[in-house]
């Protein structure tokens, strides 16, 4: 036989033809067009199929194979299907060496949509009786099982019914495999599977299939281009042994087994699978095992001895458990109390003495248990109240801090009982006792302390055990602590929590006995912490159903005081308070429809201000325009723009701040082109002309947010080239301002990726050989790196820092030799922006620069160097290894410079993580360097000595052995 585009046999063309494979494509096409047939094709390849050589053949059957698979999946019918599933059956019995091909054809073959069912059945029978699944390679193996997945997702009826023999195929080609990428496709196939199909009689075997892996032991290939983690591996095969809760039976003795393990990877994965189970199984089915559960819980929940940061989530995980163990029991109310009694009796002699070591994990072990259900919450804090109530309450001295810790306690018992809403299940008498208790600790501490916060924040959690006549007790509390004129107030964070809950359940109340009396409180003569306290408070009250009103009335009130105080701070920090609101989370509804329709703030602030009102209040009054105005949809922000910034003078203060918040956060879609020229040339003069530092830091801000926002045409670059011809003229007169305002308007531009940006930087750059403004201009390269939280740049370009790190580095290459101070300081603050992987690509450069930068004197240069420095150092870098004679001799000096603890810290810091280089460099310089580091041992300061005591200790190490190399 011959092919039609060929005249030599198929034989020889198998032989010969290297590139026979890609004349595939064509034997599919003209399939798929009908030119040909599949049986036409096996034909064809007929004296291949039966050549007596077995290279032969499995050539044969691979074309046959890549043949199907380019095939689409309805590209055959169902007859056809039916020859080609027969041919690979029979195929099955052929030579090992064709084993590969004919599975790559039955996973093609397993995808085709009109392959029947029986011709599916044949198929599986032949792999699972004919090729062992672990005598092939991985990837032959990996097509068996998509095979077996492929055809069990899609002739589910026809394989139910073949029954067993089925499930133990399957089985039995899973068993024994150890490729982590065949291991992870079966465990994310396979829970599918197994809730698909009856186990009959194998279920066992199916979970004894998975359950050799558990736990998971496995380090992936660091080389793996697509790594597999442990986690996933060990994740996805719980999800194979608890897929059903058939199989979520044979689990639990398999974690007790493990959860005896001296790893804690062991101990974690079987807590994680014992969730899965509970959440699976009925309590009769684990209440057998209950006590074996709780005597391994034991062993880790009151583990002996020090505990590291993995004994601490194991120990988390373990009460994990005991709660679900507790959810799992609660379903049946007799086995609930069961439990509960076990879990009691075993915490018992520990809750009954406070001071015992093991009180807070058995505590824990209780409120686990509570934050099960209602039924484990109020069994529990019945059980625990009076044990905790009896040992507060003895005639004899208890100690200070075992009554903060019972009370802790009862407070924490608090937490269960609001979570399940339970406070009416539980005996009054009982929750009238703690209340009680509550209340004379409010009584007794007048100030403050541990006590105080824990009662406060248990009335919180639960006001309604509060008594009507007792409430007044809090709500004075509540009042005189907010009021405290203690520096910090210890439970200020209970005091606003608990006047948060009361304020939801009695809103009249709260407002009658706390609000008024807050209100009406003389702040004028109160501590400026004690406004700012109470004002945060209240503050949050806005955001409350029903308080809204009162709080904004009050805070405008103090904001728009008619006559004008001569001491201004309540107006202040009104306003600040109000700008936190609009600015927590979504409340562009509380800052759109209250404060800017219904209040008309900014209406109202445009009718108060003058020029005699202090530039803090105007500072204040900018931020919370801007705040409300950022929360404006861009339709009434186009309004605003077109009713009040025309008549704004800007040469007036008042006026500056009131363009200062309209501007300061206004959307790019809002056209300013009718009043930017106009804006420019005030703000600019302004800002050259005024001595009032907070003058000019908003000018500057309000030109940089315009230059960013600046349209691109012809009218706009004249105005900018305009204002560069003004600067550039004040430049001349040695005007330090102008430099600035250069610096503010190329950051507005190189943000966006203006092409005018490279030509002020260019400028700039000259200017740093300047001999009076050279330091000005560093300062200016600060302006352009650094991010300002308050500096709205609508436009954004990606890769601005970038863009930013070449300009100035094309711009400054010259010899190192050549730069001066200005020229270090400026370009270690474009360093500092510059993302790391661009300092690494570019080092060659960069590094010495950074270098000479350590021996400056400018504290903030040397202090940002160190920074850069010390991130390649840890990273092990080969240009520090190749410059550490210098670099080490450099950070010496610097750890002694008096004038900077930041700066001797951050040498010493780069010193330690010297120590990773390779011995050989390190030991010639090991003992200058220990003499050297016995000086800031006996620094003044303490976080220096701590770094300082690092650093020896590991280059005294340098050296020694490998192993204290190695222990590091």
């Amino acid at each position: 036989m011959k092919f039609p585009w060929s005249h030599t046999t198929i034989v020889d063309m198998i032989k010969n033809d290297h590139k026979i494979e890609e004349k595939c494509h064509k034997v599919t096409a003209d399939i798929i067009a009908g030119k040909l047939t599949i049986a036409e094709f096996v034909e064809e390849l007929g004296p291949a199929l039966t050549h007596t050589d077995a290279s032969v053949r499995a050539q044969g059957t691979l074309l046959l194979s890549k043949v199907l698979k380019d095939l689409p999946s309805d590209g055959l019918n169902a007859e056809q299907l039916e020859f080609v599933s027969a041919f690979y059956c029979d195929r099955t019995m052929d030579n090992n060496a064709v084993t590969p091909m004919i599975l790559e054809g039955m996973e093609a073959v397993s995808r085709m949509v009109n392959l029947p069912d029986a011709a599916a059945v044949r198929l599986l029978r032949s792999l699972f009786e004919r090729i062992p699944c672990q005598s092939q390679k991985k990837p032959e193996r990996t097509l068996y099982f998509r095979t077996i997945v492929t055809l069990s997702e899609r002739k589910t009826v026809a394989l139910k019914e073949w029954g067993a023999d089925f499930i133990y195929g399957v089985i039995g080609a899973m068993e024994g495999e150890r490729d982590p990428r065949n291991l992870l496709y079966l465990f994310e196939q396979m829970p599918a599977f197994i809730r698909s199909y009856p186990m009959h009689h194998l279920a066992e075997e199916m979970f004894e299939t998975f359950a050799c892996y558990f736990p998971i032991d496995f380090h992936p290939n660091p080389n793996d281009p697509v790594p597999i983690t442990r986690d996933v591996l060990a994740e996805k095969l719980a999800d194979c042994l608890c897929a059903t809760a058939e199989m979520a039976v044979f689990a639990v003795p398999l974690l007790l087994e493990k959860l005896e393990s001296s790893l804690n990877v062991a101990k974690l994965d079987s807590l994680a699978l014992l969730g899965r189970c509970l959440a699976l199984l009925d309590v009769k089915q684990v209440e057998e095992h209950h006590a074996e559960l709780w005597s391994a819980l034991k062993r880790e929940l009151f583990a002996v001895g020090p505990s590291s940061s993995a004994d601490k989530v194991l120990l988390e995980a373990g009460f994990g458990a005991v709660q679900a163990l507790a959810k799992n029991a609660s379903t049946d109310e007799s086995s609930a109390k069961n439990f509960l009694d076990q879990m009691l009796l075993g915490v018992m002699a520990s809750l009954t003495d406070a001071s015992s070591k093991n009180f807070e994990a058995s505590l824990r072990v209780e409120l686990a248990c509570a934050g099960a259900s209602k039924y484990c919450a109020v069994y529990v804090i019945e059980k625990l109240v009076p044990m905790l109530l009896a040992q507060l309450n003895v005639d004899g001295f208890v100690e200070l801090r075992v009554q903060n810790i019972l009370v802790d306690s009862l407070q924490r018992l608090c937490i269960p009982c609001a979570q399940w809403y339970c406070w009416e299940d539980v005996d009054p008498a009982l929750l009238g006792q703690v209340q009680k208790k509550f209340i004379e600790i409010l009584l007794q501490e007048a100030h403050g302390g541990e006590q105080k916060r824990s009662a406060l924040k248990a009335l919180a959690a639960v006001p309604e055990m509060v008594t009507s006549e007792n409430r007044f007790i809090v709500y004075n509390t509540i009042v005189n602590d907010l009021l405290s004129t203690m520096d910090k107030v210890p439970q200020t964070d209970a005091v606003q929590e608990c006047l948060y809950s009361f304020a939801i359940r009695n809103q009249q109340e709260v407002k009658t006995v706390v609000l008024n009396k807050l209100i009406t409180h003389d702040f004028a003569s109160t501590e400026l912490a004690v406004t700012e306290r109470t004002f945060k408070a209240l503050g949050k009250l806005i955001l409350y159903h029903g308080y809204m009103d009162k709080m904004t009335d009050f805070f405008l009130s103090l904001v728009f005081a008619q006559p004008p105080p001569t001491d201004d701070r309540l107006a202040i920090v009104a306003m600040d308070t109000l700008m936190d609101v609009v600015e927590t989370g979504n409340q562009s509804q509380f800052a759109k429809a209250e404060l800017y329709v219904q209040y008309k703030l900014i209406d109202r602030f445009f009718e108060y201000v003058t020029d005699q009102l202090s530039s803090d209040y105007l500072y204040s009054m900018s931020r919370l325009i801007a705040a409300v105005v950022k929360q404006l949809p861009t339709d009434e922000q186009k309004d605003l723009i077109l009713k009040r910034l025309p008549a704004l003078q800007l040469q007036r203060r008042s006026h500056l701040y009131l363009a200062s918040g309209l501007l300061g956060f206004l959307d790019a879609s809002v056209p300013l082109a009718d009043h930017f020229e106009q804006l420019v040339n005030d703000l600019s003069k302004l800002a050259l002309a005024t001595d009032d530092e907070r003058l000019r830091e908003v000018c500057h801000r309000l030109l940089c947010s315009l230059f960013n926002r600046m349209p691109d045409d012809e009218h706009h670059r004249g105005v900018l080239k305009r204002l560069l011809a003004v600067l550039k003229t004040e430049l001349k007169k040695h005007n330090h301002q102008a430099v600035l305002i250069l610096g503010w308007i190329g950051k507005g531009l190189m943000a966006r990726g203006h092409s005018e940006a490279g030509e002020i930087i260019d400028d700039m750059a000259e200017l740093l050989d300047h001999p009076t403004l050279g330091h000005v201009a560093a300062l200016a390269f600060e302006i352009l790196s650094v991010e300002f939280p308050q500096l709205h740049l609508p436009l954004l370009a990606g890769l601005f820092k970038q863009k930013l790190f070449v300009w100035v580095m094309k711009k400054l290459e010259k010899g190192l030799e050549q730069y001066a101070v200005a020229h270090l300081k400026a370009l270690v603050f474009v360093f500092k922006a510059t993302p790391h992987v661009v300092l690494k690509m570019n080092l060659s450069k960069v590094g010495p620069v950074l270098l000479k930068c350590l021996s400056q004197e400018d504290n903030h240069t040397v202090l940002e160097a160190l920074a850069i420095v010390g991130r390649f150092t840890r990273e092990q870098d080969g240009f520090i290894q190749d410059h550490l004679q210098s670099l080490i001799p450099a950070l010496l000096k610097l750890i002694t410079r008096q004038s900077s603890m930041k700066v001797r810290i951050g040498a010493l810091e780069c010193l330690l993580y010297v120590c990773k280089y390779p011995t050989f460099l390190l030991l010639p310089l090991k003992q200058s360097v220990l003499l050297e580091l016995q000086k800031p041992l006996d620094d003044c300061k303490r976080l220096v000595r701590n770094a300082a005591v690092a650093a020896r200790l590991q280059w005294y190490l340098v050296g020694s052995t490998e192993e204290a190399k190695g222990d590091k």
